[in-house]
């Protein structure tokens, strides 16, 4: 019980320093933007795009953005504006004075997206945080060979997709999906008949004792969410680049499904039946969060955090315990149970725009998933009329690793 508080303690620590940097990275950006969404907004205004009234040749500038190879062709008429860094930093461009027959577009172009959308395949990496329980014993030495830690998880695919649109008055919204899939972990241990499963059910599972084990954890991981944002777009003076940001509520989802298997083998390699677990858990809750993104004429860089207090309602399985003689230990056994769940979600992805419309994204991303039915520490070694029945909800998992896919911004 010792150890499984401070797991508890350590997941909660990381629960909450993920929870407050997704939270700060909106409050940042809009720290930054400085002004309402009326006086920042270019949707329905000034577009940097066209010319001036006295300019009445049409403008070869269309799209989302001002083409970045045009950047160095353009002059003004008259006369150039002065340095940026010389104007008044806390108006929008649209406030800012410019003398007569000065052109704007000498400027970089300001955001006009009105719809966006992207997929992306992500290579996600996995920390193992179940309970440190021990699964397998040397009889002869009396130690631990394998416990339910041993596995490590490698990279695994995934993929994630996100289409939303703006519409008046700044606001917008998204729905998004992304899944996790075929994450496994094996761990085997090598012994000369003396390898038996903690008492009191490996005596009986294997009375002549094992001489190898192989421990298998599989997860799969589905999540969808719908949100509503208030959309804010400024110049950045600092940066020389246009400020978005994004303030984000809304409904999500999140699947967990796992099994865990130990298998043991003895007698020249004859296969005993093995004890598997699996559990279930559907998440569901609100979420808020923000998005930040700066915009040069190619580049650009986006930088998101959410967070969710999500209900769970888990399930555990087991499957019939059948000792080698063959005779039936235990019979199939399961339970379900609620428990609060939290999410913390994070992505900071830099994008190279191809052309008006489309850009390739890459990035980095950490996921913080708490309040989950693990498989490994459904693993019940007793041997009474409960044995098998009790849930355990309380583990967590965190996800890390690199995402590389297209976006389209129009």
């Amino acid at each position: 019980m010792a150890r499984h508080r401070q797991a508890r303690t350590k997941f909660g620590f990381q629960a909450i320093s993920l929870a407050t940097l997704a939270i700060s990275l909106p409050t940042i950006g809009l720290a930054l933007s400085g002004m309402p969404c009326a006086q920042a907004d270019s949707f329905d205004t000034f577009s940097f795009n066209e010319p001036l009234a006295e300019h009445t040749e049409p403008s070869p500038f269309d799209g989302p953005f001002w083409p970045a190879s045009h950047a160095s062709t353009i002059e003004s008429p008259t006369e150039s504006l002065e340095p940026l860094s010389q104007q008044i930093p806390e108006q929008t461009l649209e406030q800012m004075p410019v003398s007569d027959g000065v052109s704007r577009m000498s400027l970089p172009a300001s955001p006009r997206w009105k719809r966006y959308a992207y997929g992306e395949a992500l290579f996600l990496g996995r920390d193992n945080q179940s309970y440190n329980q021990p699964l397998l014993t040397n009889i002869d030495t009396l130690s631990t060979v394998l416990t339910s830690q041993s596995m490590q998880f490698p990279f695994s695919e995934g993929f994630r997709t996100f289409y939303g649109a703006i519409g008046p008055e700044c606001r917008g919204w998204e729905i998004g999906y992304f899944g996790i899939y075929g994450q496994s972990a094996t761990a085997t241990a090598v012994g000369e008949g003396n390898l038996f499963l903690p008492p009191l059910v490996g005596a009986d599972l294997d009375p002549a004792g094992a001489d190898s084990a192989l421990f298998k954890y599989n997860s799969v991981i589905n999540s969808a969410e719908a949100n509503m944002f208030h959309h804010f777009t400024r110049w950045n003076d600092s940066h020389q680049a246009w400020l978005e940001v994004d303030w984000l509520t809304g409904f999500r989802y999140i699947g967990v499904e796992e099994t865990a298997a130990l298998n043991l083998v003895c007698c020249g390699g004859t296969e005993h039946p093995s004890y598997s677990v699996g559990t279930r858990n559907n998440m569901f809750g609100g979420q808020i969060g923000g998005r930040a993104r700066l915009n040069w004429q190619r580049w650009a860089i986006e930088g998101w955090g959410k967070a969710a207090v999500l209900g769970n309602f888990q399930k555990q399985y087991q499957n019939p315990l059948i000792s080698t003689v063959p005779s039936e230990i235990r019979p199939a056994r399961s339970s379900t149970g609620t428990t609060v769940g939290m999410v913390a979600d994070m992505n900071i992805s830099a994008i190279y725009r191809m052309t008006d419309v489309w850009g390739i994204r890459v990035g980095y991303n950490a996921i913080w998933l708490g309040g989950l039915a693990l498989a490994p520490n459904q693993f019940d070694f007793t041997n009474n009329v409960n044995a098998g029945t009790l849930l355990q909800p309380s583990g967590s998992m965190f996800l890390h690793g690199a995402n590389l896919g297209l976006e389209a911004r129009y």
